[in-house]
C-alpha cells in the first residue's frame, strides 16, 4: 500500500485512487525482459493474453448463453407464457437477492486478488478472502429464510390470483438455494483475480449446461412445474461446492509469502461497499421492468417481455468473456501505472466485442418476428419490444468494457452514481410508459437506463481516467456491420415475409459478405492473434 492509499483510509474515504497510485511489478513482467524494454513487445503481451483468456471463457460463455437459451426454451414451451412468465418474476427476485447479498465482495474479490497477487501479499489475499465470505454468506442466510417465510405475501405483490399458489410454490423452492448462491459468485470471482480462467469457466458452465437437462429430465418424469424451479435452483448449490474447493486449493498453493498490511480487509471493503449497491441497482435494471410488466400488465405479458430480453442477455456473450479476461489485466496495468498499455489493451478488446455482437443484435432487430417463434407461437408480440432492445445495445457494446475499466481503476464511486442515475430512469420510465404501452414501454425505459449508465461510463473512463476510448478504430468495422446485417437485414424484410428460409438466406449473405471484410482487416483489428492462439492451442 502506498501513502496516498493510506492518506484515503485515514480520512475515511474510498479508494478511488488506489489502482493508479501502486508502483508494483507483476512477476510476468520481471519473467519478460524482451517486453520490460520494448513497449510494442508488452503491448503484444498482454494482448495475447487477452486472446488466450478470452478464448477460454469465449467458448464457456459460447456454450453458458446456448444452455441458457435453451433453458428458456425449455420453460418457455412445458410453462406456456403466463406459467413462464411466474417462473422468469421468481428467478428475477432470486437473481436480484443474490446480487444484493453479494455485497460487492464479487467485483472487490476479482480487484483484490489480483493487485495482491501482482504485489506478493498472499498473506493478506487469505485474510481478504475470509473477511469478503462471512458476510456474505450470513446476509445470504437471513435472505433465504426471510423469502422462505415470506413467499406468499411476496408472491401477493406480482402474482396473478390464478398463479398465487404456483408463486408461492415456485419461491419456496428456490429459497433454500439463495443462502449460497452469492457466496458462489465471490468464490468464483476469487478464481479469476487469480487468473485461473479455466477452472472460473469450467464451474461457470456447469450450473447453466446442468438446468436444461434436469428440467427436461423432471418434466419427463411428470413431477410437474415446480420441478423446473428445482432444476434451475439445484446446480447452484453444486457448483458453489466444487468452487469452494477449487479456490481453497489455488490459496494453498500460492503460499502465505508477503508482509501482513492491518489496512487490507477494510480497503476491500471501502471499495466493495460503494460496488455492492452499484451491483443491486445493475440487477434491478436488468430484471425490474420484467417485475413491473408483471404487476401492472399481467403475467402472460411478462413472460413475453422476459423471453424476448433473455436474445438481449444472451448476445453479451463476448462481452462477459471479454469481460472476465481483462479485468485482472487492466486492474494489474493501472496498478503499474501502465496507462498506455491498459488503453491499448482496452481498444482491442472492444474492438473484438464490436465485430461479434453487432451482427447478432442486428439481426434480432431486423428479423424479431421470426426469432421469437422458437418460443412458441404466442411469444410473437414481443418483436418490437426486441428490436428497441437489440438497438439499444449497439451503443453499448461500441463502449465496450468501460464499466470494467472504471471499476478496476478503483471508480466505484462513480459507478455507483451512474447506476443511481440509470435506475430513477429506468424507475420513472416504466412506470409512465407500461401502462400506456405494455412491453414496448418496458423495453424503451430498459434503453434508456443502459444508454444512460453506458454513456456516464464512457466519459469518465475518457476524462476522469485518462483513458482514450479508440472509437475511431471502431468506425470501420461498425460501418460494415450496418451495411451487411442492417441494411441487407432491412431489404429482406422488405422483399420477402419473416421466415425460416428469408432468415437462412439472409445470414449467409450477411455472414459471408462480413467475414470477408473482416478478413481483410485482420491485422488492424489484431483478429490475427486471435487465429494464432487458435493454432497454438
Amino acid at each position: 500500500m502506498t501513502a496516498r492509499d493510506a492518506e484515503d483510509l485515514d480520512r475515511g474515504g474510498n479508494l478511488d485512487d488506489a489502482a493508479t497510485t501502486d508502483d508494483a511489478v507483476s512477476t510476468d513482467d520481471a519473467a519478460d525482459p524482451a517486453a520490460a524494454g520494448n513497449p510494442g513487445a508488452g503491448d503484444r503481451r498482454e494482448l495475447r493474453n487477452l486472446a488466450r483468456g478470452g478464448l477460454v471463457t469465449l467458448l464457456g460463455s459460447v456454450v453458458s448463453a446456448a444452455t441458457g437459451f435453451l433453458m428458456t426454451v425449455v420453460v418457455a414451451r412445458l410453462l406456456g407464457p403466463a406459467e413462464a412468465g411466474v417462473f422468469f418474476i421468481v428467478a428475477a427476485l432470486f437473481m436480484i437477492l443474490s446480487e444484493v447479498t453479494e455485497l460487492g465482495a464479487d467485483t472487490g474479490l476479482v480487484r483484490s486478488a489480483a493487485r495482491l497477487k501482482a504485489l506478493g501479499r498472499m498473506s493478506d489475499l487469505r485474510r481478504v478472502t475470509v473477511a469478503a465470505l462471512v458476510p456474505v454468506l450470513a446476509a445470504s442466510a437471513v435472505a433465504a429464510a426471510a423469502l422462505y417465510a415470506c413467499a406468499p405475501w411476496v408472491a401477493s405483490l406480482f402474482a396473478d390470483p390464478a398463479h398465487l399458489d404456483q408463486a408461492t410454490l415456485f419461491l419456496r423452492i428456490a429459497a433454500p438455494f439463495l443462502a449460497v448462491s452469492a457466496a458462489r459468485m465471490v468464490l468464483l470471482s476469487g478464481m479469476r483475480g487469480l487468473g485461473d480462467l479455466t477452472a472460473h469457466t469450467a464451474v461457470s458452465v456447469a450450473m447453466p449446461a446442468a438446468r436444461p437437462l434436469l428440467a427436461v429430465a423432471a418434466v419427463g418424469l411428470g413431477l410437474g412445474s415446480g420441478a423446473v424451479v428445482l432444476a434451475w435452483s439445484a446446480p447452484v448449490a453444486l457448483t458453489f461446492a466444487a468452487a469452494a474447493v477449487l479456490l481453497w486449493r489455488m490459496i494453498r498453493r500460492a503460499g502465505a509469502g508477503g508482509g501482513r498490511d492491518p489496512r487490507a480487509v477494510r480497503e476491500f471493503w471501502l471499495f466493495s461497499g460503494a460496488r455492492g449497491v452499484a451491483a443491486t441497482i445493475e440487477i434491478l435494471i436488468v430484471w425490474l421492468d420484467v417485475l413491473i410488466v408483471g404487476a401492472l400488465v399481467s403475467n402472460h405479458e411478462a413472460g413475453i417481455y422476459a423471453t424476448a430480453s433473455r436474445f438481449i442477455t444472451t448476445g453479451t456473450l463476448v462481452l462477459a468473456a471479454t469481460r472476465i479476461a481483462v479485468a485482472p489485466q487492466i486492474a494489474a496495468l493501472l496498478a503499474r501505472r501502465e496507462h498506455g498499455e491498459a488503453e491499448r489493451l482496452n481498444t482491442v478488446a472492444t474492438g473484438w466485442v464490436m465485430i461479434a455482437s453487432w451482427p447478432l443484435y442486428l439481426a434480432l432487430a431486423c428479423f424479431g418476428p421470426f426469432v421469437l417463434t422458437l418460443f412458441g407461437p404466442g411469444f410473437a408480440g414481443g418483436a418490437t419490444a426486441l428490436a428497441i432492445l437489440a438497438g439499444s445495445m449497439l451503443v453499448v457494446m461500441a463502449a465496450g468494457n468501460v464499466q470494467t475499466v472504471l471499476l478496476m481503476g478503483g471508480k466505484s464511486s462513480w459507478a455507483l452514481g451512474n447506476k443511481v442515475a440509470a435506475l430513477a430512469v429506468n424507475v420513472a420510465l416504466n412506470l409512465v410508459l407500461v401502462p400506456r404501452l405494455g412491453i414496448v414501454g418496458a423495453a424503451l425505459a430498459w434503453a434508456a437506463a443502459e444508454l444512460v449508465d453506458t454513456v456516464a461510463a464512457a466519459l469518465q473512463v475518457r476524462y476522469g481516467l485518462g483513458l482514450r476510448l479508440g472509437l475511431r478504430g471502431l468506425a470501420r468495422p461498425g460501418l460494415w456491420a450496418l451495411f451487411w446485417f442492417g441494411g441487407a437485414g432491412v431489404l429482406a424484410r422488405l422483399v420477402a415475409e419473416p421466415t425460416a428460409s428469408a432468415f437462412a438466406g439472409y445470414l449467409a449473405v450477411a455472414c459471408a459478405g462480413y467475414g470477408l471484410v473482416l478478413w481483410r482487416g485482420r491485422r488492424d483489428l489484431h483478429m490475427d492473434l486471435l487465429v494464432e492462439t487458435v493454432r497454438r492451442r
